[in-house]
C-alpha cells in the first residue's frame, strides 16, 4: 500500500516537473522566438525591396510582396517557437530529473 502511494507521489512529482519547466522554456523561448521572427520579417522585405528595384515600372508590386512576406513569416511563428521551445524544456526537464536523481 505505501509503495503505491510513494509511486502516486513520484508521478506526480514527475508531472509538476514537467509542466514547471515546460512553463519556463515557453517564456524563455520568447525572446529567440521573437528575435527570429524579427530577422526573418527584415530578410522577406529586403527581397522585396531588391525585387522592386530590379521590376520596371514597379507596379504596386513592393506592397503585395510587403505583405506576402509579413503573411509567410506570421504563418511559421508557432513552428519557429516550438523548435525552440522543445530542446529547452527537453534541457531543463532533463537537468532537474538527473538532479532529482543524484540526490537519492
Amino acid at each position: 500500500m505505501d509503495e503505491n502511494i510513494c509511486m502516486d507521489q513520484q508521478k506526480r512529482k514527475d508531472l509538476n516537473l514537467r509542466l514547471g519547466n515546460l512553463i519556463l522554456a515557453i517564456s524563455l523561448a520568447t525572446v529567440p522566438t521573437a528575435i527570429t521572427y524579427g530577422t526573418l520579417s527584415i530578410h522577406g522585405l529586403n527581397i522585396c525591396r531588391d525585387l522592386s528595384s530590379k521590376v520596371s515600372p514597379p507596379i504596386k508590386i513592393k506592397e503585395d510582396c510587403d505583405k506576402a512576406a509579413w503573411d509567410t513569416t506570421k504563418s511559421y511563428i508557432i513552428l519557429i517557437g516550438f523548435f525552440i521551445t522543445l530542446p529547452t524544456w527537453m534541457w531543463f526537464y532533463l537537468s532537474m530529473k538527473k538532479k532529482d536523481t543524484d540526490k537519492k
